[in-house]
């Protein structure tokens, strides 16, 4: 392996490693299990709630589904623009240069693509969301592996990376001949991985030199727990026509918190408690007819949080064609978000692009405004 091979791997190395980091000052609004099709709508579901989502956004729907549902095998990929454009850096740096190239060269066009790279958002994650839900009843599992990662010009980067799990047991059930549906679910969270402020000095925890050093380890900053949350939620149809419902939900009501995690004996630091999140949302179907439908929606997460608004509220539309089509757009904290459902057979395919304000507040800089991609497939059930 030549020497600017060499130095390759290991840009790549470095890259990787943090792939899966977000930055303290890159703040995401995570306060559910985000789904597909919500995420097309602007993320505006609390007050729709009408498919397995409302396991994770208003457990209150369950009591308004007709029927049963169930998918085993759905994965669901996501990715960001900006890291498309970083991986065909990457591969273009690795592949363009002439075999003498020195390792200036090569040192030089790798910062090239850091430079490019600097104070943008990358994204990748990969999920899987397993459910059965009944009329009234339902339960899921929403897993999360990856995350987001800004590089910063100072070399430092509070890095978040692990698996998050939500696996929630809901009940609902209607009251006032149907106009008014509450709901609750028990849920099972877990969360591992590293949560810790890297800087140049923290960069032998890295690599295999800090086996035979006495720097800094990378198992010295492993994290994980488990806990036991609840959410609760409401729905409310005042009048049959146009359906305008008001959905409210509370999830991890007082609040989550983990309980330390053991691996080979030696006890983990416990994540953060995951804060209560109050949402409210409204939605109408202005037009229904020839199988067809017009769904309209609002929504306010987290309203109890210190979040500043502009990263709160979302509106969102849906048509649809019977349960064979559905086409969703809307604004997710202020930016144009779009998606689409179909379902064949025993195929369904959900596709979505949002964009995710990862800045304090929405708008503040371009390159804090994270567009992502997400396809989701299920097969069979």
């Amino acid at each position: 392996m030549g020497h600017y091979t060499r130095r390759l791997v290991r840009y790549v190395a470095v890259m990787c490693m943090l792939f899966s980091a977000a930055i303290a000052n890159a703040e995401e609004l995570t306060w559910t299990h985000d789904g597909i099709r919500p995420l097309g709508m602007g993320n505006a579901f609390v007050a729709v709630a009408d498919d397995f989502n409302a396991i994770f956004y208003n457990p209150a729907g369950l009591a308004r589904l007709k029927t049963w549902s169930g998918e085993l095998l759905n994965p669901s990929l996501a990715i960001s623009s900006n890291t498309v454009s970083a991986i065909n850096g990457i591969k273009n740096l690795a592949t363009s240069s002439p075999a003498g190239s020195s390792s200036t060269e090569a040192e030089d066009k790798a910062l090239e693509i850091l430079q490019q790279n600097t104070g943008k958002t990358q994204y990748f994650n990969i999920s899987y969301t397993p459910h059965l839900v009944f009329p009234g009843f339902g339960f899921g599992l929403g897993l999360d592996a990856g995350g987001s990662l800004v590089v910063h010009r100072d070399i430092s980067a509070d890095v978040q990376v692990g698996p998050r799990l939500i696996a929630p047991f809901s009940f609902a059930k209607n009251f006032l001949e149907d106009r008014l549906s509450l709901g609750f679910s028990v849920k099972f969270v877990a969360q591992g991985g590293v949560n810790h402020n890297f800087g140049i000095n923290d960069i032998s925890a890295f690599t295999g030199k800090s086996a035979s050093t006495s720097g800094p380890k990378l198992k010295d900053f492993i994290e994980g727990g488990y806990g036991v949350g609840s959410d609760i939620g409401l729905l409310f149809t005042p009048i049959k026509t146009m359906q305008p419902t008001l959905g409210i939900s509370v999830t991890d009501l007082g609040g989550t918190p983990f309980k330390k995690a053991d691996i080979q004996g030696e006890s983990l630091a416990a994540p953060s408690t995951r804060l209560p999140s109050m949402n409210a949302g409204f939605s109408l179907r202005p037009w229904e007819a020839h199988g067809m439908y017009l769904l309209t929606t609002v929504d306010a997460h987290a309203i109890n949080q210190p979040i500043h608004y502009s990263k709160k509220f979302n509106v969102g539309a849906e048509w649809g064609w019977g349960s064979v089509l559905k086409v969703q757009t809307g604004l997710h904290q202020g930016s144009l978000s779009g998606g689409l459902q179909l379902d064949v057979f025993l195929l369904t395919l959900r596709f979505v692009t949002y964009t995710e304000q990862v800045g304090t507040i929405a708008g503040q800089d371009p390159n804090l405004q994270d567009r992502r991609y997400a396809l989701q497939l299920k097969l069979l059930i």
